[in-house]
């Protein structure tokens, strides 16, 4: 299941603030966005996510200028889709619990086979065979 929520850009303070609770559903979502019609596009913007806690976090990480899983109303009323797999996609991208800031530790494998296939290709790099 995806989770929307719209939130609009308020022209004193240039932050985004929520407009809506969580949606469920795209019809929903649509008519809401027929609502505000007389609002601008860029001022409008959807954030979606594959569960409610995480919208709070995702509108202070806006306001402070970082990547979200959210679009303008231009974006998403012109055609582009959001779908679930793709969703927790991004989420795990900009997740801060990832270990993508950890350096890679390489280990040789256990299994004979690709040891062997590691061992060559070693091999190989050193003698210039083939360039890393």
């Amino acid at each position: 299941m995806i989770y929307y929520r719209v939130a609009f850009k308020v022209a004193h303070t240039q932050s985004w603030q929520w407009r809506s609770s969580s949606l469920t559903s795209l019809p929903t979502l649509f008519t809401l966005l027929r609502a505000y019609h007389g609002i601008p596009c860029d001022r409008i913007r959807i954030f979606f996510s594959s569960s409610e806690k995480g919208m709070e976090e995702m509108l202070v990480k806006e306001n402070e200028g970082q990547i979200t899983s959210s679009l303008t109303a231009d974006q998403f009323l012109t055609g582009y889709r959001v779908n679930t797999p793709e969703v927790t996609r991004l989420e795990l991208e900009l997740s801060t619990a990832s270990d993508h800031d950890v350096p890679y530790e390489f280990t040789l494998p256990t299994n004979l086979s690709q040891l062997l296939a590691w061992t060559k290709l070693m091999v190989k790099v050193r003698s210039g065979e083939l360039v890393p």
